[in-house]
């Protein structure tokens, strides 16, 4: 009886799960993007960097598709060709997106886009996650240091950031 319950207890010791990180310094104010355009925002996106999150497999080829109808946006996201989610978005002012993917819902801002819409930086709005964005696969130099520089003044640490398909 006393190894039943020796097993019981060591199993319970196993590790717990790791905690989301917060990438984001919570005393340095943020600003998401005021005139941000969904119809613009709209279409595919390669996540050319972005923040670990626990247990997230990395995926050197994320893309997400965005489809903007009114205040409602529609996502779909695969890996290497492969779909991994899909998820709606209610459109607010000032860029930011409340995204429903699996029955949870996160508070996502756009910081930033290019004139073109052509980069993008996308995060939590509660730093535990986000990407810079690109419409292809390798985000040009010029566009990818402003996008950091934009986390970075955002109180991001962009140390952290993994980095998929850039030059």
């Amino acid at each position: 009886m006393r190894a039943i319950a020796l097993v019981l207890l060591l199993s319970a010791c196993g590790t717990a799960p790791e905690a989301p990180r917060i990438w984001r310094d919570p005393a340095v104010p943020i600003a998401s993007k005021a005139d941000f355009d969904a119809a613009r925002f709209a279409g595919r996106w390669h996540h050319v960097a972005r923040f670990p999150e626990p247990g997230g497999a990395a995926c050197p080829d994320t893309v997400t598709d965005w489809a903007a109808a009114g205040d409602t946006m529609t996502l779909r996201r695969s890996c290497d060709g492969e779909p991994t989610a899909t998820g709606t978005a209610r459109v607010a002012p000032l860029g930011r997106l409340r995204v429903t993917q699996d029955g949870t819902t996160t508070e996502k801002w756009v910081l930033w886009a290019d004139d073109g819409y052509r980069t993008a930086v996308l995060v939590r709005a509660d730093g535990r996650g986000g990407a810079i964005l690109d419409r292809t696969p390798r985000a040009p130099v010029d566009r990818l240091r402003a996008a950091i520089e934009v986390l970075d003044f955002n109180g991001f640490d962009t140390d952290a950031l993994v980095f998929g398909n850039t030059p």
